[in-house]
């Protein structure tokens, strides 16, 4: 029975074109009488149509998750740079417009992600730096002892060994010493962080984180003196006594400014009489040497000058030394009295042997006014005497009355009224 081959006639028979298959002939089939090449179609078509719908439902899918993943980057991006701004204006903020716990906050982070972080990550490095250098050199130093007879191995070749364990054993110990240093500044950034979380204002006593932390107050100064020298803690002072922790700079400078206020006057007065008496002193000698060593220098004449002059400013020396409350009474006289009679004598020793008219008239001049100068230092020394002279009359009249109300005057007018009105008369 002949069949249909699809390709090639199994009959023999040709169309009048060659072609084994005439117009009329019929066409293969898949045996049920549907035709290949319309099935083939159909089943392309519909490829086609369900991957056109696929793909369109894709399209829109991917389009529906694009925009709505769009629409979510785009709001964490927002999120993200308003937090970033947020950040970036609490950061711009000065000091001053922030609450005490948001510094705080601030700096303990700084010092944590600074600062302790850093020597953290230096511990580290050091401890596993230190733990391979140190067993490499422990199988240095474990080679070095077997031998070479043992290792089998030539002494040139041996020799290696120690050289290593030579080279490691000093970066093990230098690491070690990293990690310590580490390890050490770790814990005292710690610390100091714990002063800092335990301080309740801008203001806090030592004592108060002392009892906090449970260190000892000297450590704790010592601490965060060491913290604040090397710029740890911007902003913050030690007060001198070291009792006091300021964060801000105008509290602490408040502070000195009213502990400065609070002083007593007469300490301040008396601290500073007692330098002011020793400068006072210390000019008068050197007048009174340099008096000494214008004799001979100047005319015969001034030396009498001279001489009264030396004698005037030593009573007066004396007496301020004596009696320093008096020291505002003689400030002109050391200021500005002294440092003038000397540039005159200057002046006159300058004209050396000159025999002038003007020489001699500068000469003159002067020794008309070392006279006038005498009398003058003199009469202060006067002064001073009658100013003490009255207090000494007026303690004597409370003394007398005082011993009076006591009974215990008996014969004084008698036995001192002369010697009272003779000092008072003087």
């Amino acid at each position: 029975m002949p069949y249909y081959h699809p390709y090639r006639p199994n009959s023999g028979q040709h169309d009048d074109q060659g072609h084994p298959y005439g117009p009329n002939e019929r066409q293969p089939t898949d045996g049920m009488g549907h035709n290949f090449e319309d099935r083939a179609n159909r089943f392309s078509h519909r490829i086609n149509e369900t991957f056109e719908k696929r793909a369109e439902e894709w399209s829109k899918r991917a389009d529906s998750s694009l925009s709505g993943f769009g629409a979510s980057l785009m709001g964490v991006l927002s999120d993200a740079l308003s937090s970033a701004g947020n950040a970036v204006s609490r950061w711009a903020r000065g000091s001053q417009d922030l609450t005490f716990p948001e510094w705080r906050q601030r700096m303990d982070r700084k010092l944590q992600n600074g600062s302790q972080l850093g020597y953290l990550c230096m511990a580290i490095a050091g401890g596993c730096l230190a733990f391979g250098f140190g067993v490499t050199a422990l199988v240095m130093f474990i080679l070095s002892a077997m031998g070479p007879e043992a290792l089998h191995l030539s002494y040139n070749e041996f020799m290696v060994f120690p050289i290593l364990m030579g080279i490691f054993t000093p970066f093990t110990a230098g690491m070690g010493i990293m990690t310590g240093i580490g390890v050490k500044k770790f814990r005292l950034f710690g610390r100091i962080r714990g002063y800092l979380r335990a301080a309740g204002d801008w203001v806090c006593k030592i004592s108060s984180i002392a009892r906090t932390t449970g260190y000892k107050p000297a450590q704790i100064q010592r601490e965060l003196s060491r913290a604040i020298t090397d710029g740890k803690l911007p902003g913050a002072f030690l007060d001198p006594d070291g009792n006091t922790l300021y964060f801000k700079e105008e509290l602490f400078a408040a502070a000195q400014t009213k502990k400065a206020q609070e002083q007593t006057p007469s300490s301040q007065q008396q601290a500073s009489g007692v330098s002011a008496l020793d400068e006072f002193l210390q000019n008068g000698r050197n007048f009174l040497a340099y008096l000494q060593y214008c004799h001979g220098r100047l005319e015969p004449n001034a030396d009498e000058e001279l001489t009264e002059m030396h004698r005037n400013c030593t009573v007066i020396l004396e007496f301020i030394q004596n009696h320093p409350e008096q020291l505002p009474r003689v400030r002109r006289f050391s200021e500005y009295y002294l440092p003038t009679t000397r540039k005159l004598l200057d002046t006159a020793q300058g004209l050396g042997q000159s025999d002038g008219e003007n020489a001699q008239n500068i000469r003159r001049d002067i020794n008309g006014i070392l006279h006038t100068l005498n009398t003058a230092y003199a009469n202060l020394y006067d002064t001073l005497l009658q100013d003490v002279s009255l207090d000494v009359s007026t303690e004597i009249d409370t003394l007398e009355a005082m011993l009076r109300q006591d009974g215990l005057a008996g014969g004084f007018s008698s036995d001192f009224g002369a010697g009272h009105t003779q000092t008072t008369d003087t």
